[in-house]
């Protein structure tokens, strides 16, 4: 927030010598926005230093900014237990029942500070600001536009998932002996270009409540092999409500279009129940279930209904480099509408663990891991036995924040597919250089 380093000197002034240590320390994290910091730091002092005016109100700063909106009030009703007259408190202590979705009794402490005769100009501004935000709250924020253009190019060493093996023995035909493959059904890799783009709208209809849309869809041609080239269109549109004490709750409508060699390969339409969490500690948890309809408009025998569950938990480590990791499992079930290629429905279920940290000013790394495993139903006809599919992949990466709005990033993806029958064997790596703009 703004003013927070100045806010936080004035209460280090307040605290007086005996707190200088923790308290100086603590005002050096605020000043450079890292309430997270000056949290860790205050917190431990608390059974000692609570009453104290200064340290009550670095604490509330400390806490309200680093997401515990409920300590912050505690703290900050300390400081006015004391010292009634304490403005600034009040004024914080306003914003953060808007932080916690009290709009009533933020109202009720920025009019107590309105109504004072002698409010300095820096408290005046504040509650503005305060007052400003308190409005906004009340009618949903508003509507917020936010789009991202990304260009990237790479090499990728299997563009069609392919085996590499290009003579392999059929069970069904294995009187005939081993067959070739063609070219298109063996790896093959090549150069390409992508450039993606996304448009998220939010339109706020109450303080808790919001309409969501986000338009996505890219492009990606391959050097040479065209007929490989690939291209994804697609909308969500949903309702999300948020809860004081329970999480978020967002119900969404997706759809779809995919295109191989330029022609629609797939048409997907589905539908998305998901819930969201953040505690005190910056933990994150979402839970989701999800049903989409597959139709394939030149081969409608693969149509097919997905089914998906699956959860994620993500923790904010806080300190140097800002670090955060998360993992999640699914789990589901693909079944094709036409009971007569069975063969082609399983089931399915994954992991997946990653992270990312600050290098250093301005430049992240990230890296994620992932492992799902594929049962199919029925045996398939040509190899005659069920298919078993185990597919693991590795993504690492780093993103340079060119300014605010440009980031350059590079990539390398590895994906491995394991199967019982050697068709649906392959590695694949992919390695890229981006460069994205948001505006």
């Amino acid at each position: 927030m703004r003013g927070l380093a100045l806010a936080a000197g004035l209460a280090l002034a307040a605290a007086g010598a005996a707190t200088a240590g923790p308290m100086e320390e603590a005002s050096q994290h605020l000043s450079q926005g890292d309430a997270a910091g000056a949290y860790e730091i205050l917190k431990p002092e608390e059974r000692a230093r609570a009453g104290n005016p200064g340290y009550d109100y670095m604490l509330g700063l400390a806490a309200v900014d680093s997401g515990r909106p409920a300590e912050a009030v505690a703290a900050f009703e300390r400081v006015l237990a004391v010292d009634p007259g304490h403005l600034q408190a009040r004024a914080e202590l306003g914003r953060t029942y808007i932080a916690m979705n009290e709009p009533e009794a933020a109202r009720r402490e920025l009019a107590t500070v309105e109504a004072q005769d002698s409010v300095p100009d820096s408290v005046r501004e504040t509650i503005d600001r305060y007052v400003t935000a308190l409005d906004t709250g009340l009618s949903g924020g508003g509507t917020q536009i936010s789009n991202r253009v990304t260009v990237r190019g790479g090499y990728d060493s299997n563009v069609n998932n392919s085996t590499s093996d290009s003579r392999i023995l059929i069970p069904a035909f294995a009187g005939l002996g081993f067959a070739t493959l063609g070219a298109g059904a063996t790896s093959q890799d090549d150069a390409f270009g992508e450039v993606s783009g996304r448009s998220s709208v939010t339109h706020g209809i109450a303080i808790d409540k919001q309409l969501l849309l986000d338009l996505t869809a890219s492009y990606r041609a391959n050097s040479d092999l065209d007929q490989f080239n690939q291209g994804i269109a697609g909308i969500n549109f949903g309702y999300s409500q948020r809860t004081p004490d329970h999480g978020t709750f967002t119900l969404s409508g997706q759809a779809q279009s995919y295109w191989v060699d330029d022609e629609v390969y797939r048409y997907t339409y589905g539908a998305l129940g998901q819930w969201t969490y953040r505690t005190a500690g910056m933990t994150d948890y979402a839970v989701y279930l999800q049903y989409s309809k597959l139709n394939y408009p030149s081969n409608s025998v693969q149509n097919a209904n997905r089914y998906t569950a699956g959860a994620t938990v993500g923790q904010s480590l806080g300190g140097a480099g800002d670090p955060y990791v998360y993992g999640g499992a699914y789990a589901g079930y693909e079944k094709l509408t036409d009971s007569t290629f069975d063969h082609l429905s399983y089931a399915f279920g994954g992991l997946r663990l990653g992270g990312e940290v600050g290098l250093m000013p301005r430049l992240r790394g990230y890296a994620s891991v992932a492992v799902e495993a594929s049962e199919y139903k029925e045996p398939d006809p040509l190899f005659l036995e069920e298919r078993s599919v185990i597919r693991a992949d590795a993504t690492a990466g780093l993103r340079y924040a060119l300014t605010d709005d440009l980031t350059l990033g590079t990539e390398v993806a590895y994906t491995r597919s394991d199967s019982n029958i050697v068709l649906y064997e392959y590695d694949r790596v992919v390695a890229s250089v981006s460069i994205s703009l948001d505006f």
